[in-house]
């Protein structure tokens, strides 16, 4: 099993545990691959979340903070690989974070400085403002854009500028912009409720054509679509992206899903993927998962396994009990 977007403690304030706790888990839990994409950092303190401003946090620690990353997940990685007894392989990677130009323009940057073996790609904030951490903060994103219609076409907008110029080996979160949207949050253009009434495809035509040109264009350069289990712990009842957005993934972007647990502790290393896999088997019905693995250099190449052998894996034995 694999998973293409995980966090620590050691380098990300809003997670726990240490990053070498983290990679262990994923070593006794089994996992063929677990790539390391630790959160680039932000341009100016402007852009700090709460809990890092509280821990007196500023933009050049944040630097820091990554560069002394880059160097522990490497020293991981080499370290296990070259142990025999371990099966797991670790990828170093980062997670882009889209805030604006500048930001895109630093990840760019960061691919040029460092020699990274992937990266996510994801839009965490909208008008300068986290649309992530609370609803406090997506009502204020909301507020600055104008409304929802206009927060979810920004949404799709920043991301577009993000992929053309990153081209993030995976997407993250694709429809994060629904996290922190509730049953209160009513279109004033249709007077439907956005997160449980709303088709995309029906009520914002404009919108839909924004994700399925952002959906044609991963595809395009070869990106891979993350099945995010994060959104499962968090109250959904499918992986990021839902139903919607993950079958247009399918009908554009040729299903090119791969599995992610955006861990951020020891206990979210592979949680919910039980569910994650009847999600791909059962609503998407895919025939192949997506994966990126370290080939005989050690250089990372995109693969792809069939469903139906990943399903005989022993890895899911350790989610019967939460089957019964």
């Amino acid at each position: 099993m694999r998973s293409h977007h995980t966090h620590s403690g050691d380098y990300v304030s809003h997670a726990s545990d240490t990053l070498e706790t983290v990679c262990q888990r994923a070593i006794d839990m089994g996992f063929q691959s677990f790539c390391l994409t630790e959160h680039q950092p932000r341009l100016k303190d402007d852009f700090l979340y709460p809990e890092e401003k509280s821990k007196s946090y500023n933009a050049a620690n944040l630097s820091e903070i990554f560069a002394n990353y880059y160097k522990h997940a490497r020293i991981i990685q080499q370290r296990n690989l070259a142990d025999p007894k371990v099966k797991t392989k670790f990828l170093v990677g980062f997670e882009v974070e889209a805030i604006d130009g500048p930001h895109i323009d630093l990840a760019v940057d960061l691919l040029q400085e460092y020699q990274f073996d992937m990266c996510v790609g994801s839009v965490h904030f909208i008008k300068s403002i986290p649309i992530d951490f609370d609803k406090e903060l997506w009502e204020a994103a909301r507020a600055a854009c104008g409304g929802a219609y206009e927060l979810f076409s920004e949404y799709f907008e920043i991301q577009y500028l993000m992929l053309q110029k990153i081209k993030p080996a995976v997407v993250g979160h694709f429809d994060l912009i629904y996290l922190m949207c509730d049953e209160s949050v009513v279109d004033k253009r249709t007077g439907k409720k956005v997160k449980t009434e709303i088709n995309i495809q029906k009520d914002w035509p404009q919108i839909w054509e924004k994700v399925i040109r952002n959906v044609k264009f991963i595809k395009s350069y070869g990106g891979l679509f993350e099945l995010n289990s994060a959104s499962l712990r968090k109250g959904w009842a499918t992986p990021y992206p839902g139903v919607e957005i993950a079958k247009a993934i399918c009908e554009y972007g040729d299903a090119r899903f791969c599995f992610s647990d955006d861990c951020h502790s020891i206990a979210q290393v592979g949680l919910n993927y039980h569910r994650v896999l009847k999600y791909a088997d059962e609503i998407l019905n895919l025939e192949e998962i997506y994966f990126i693995d370290l080939d005989e250099k050690n250089k990372p190449i995109i693969e792809k396994e069939l469903l139906s052998t990943i399903k005989k894996n022993d890895f899911w034995k350790q989610y019967e009990a939460l089957e019964k």
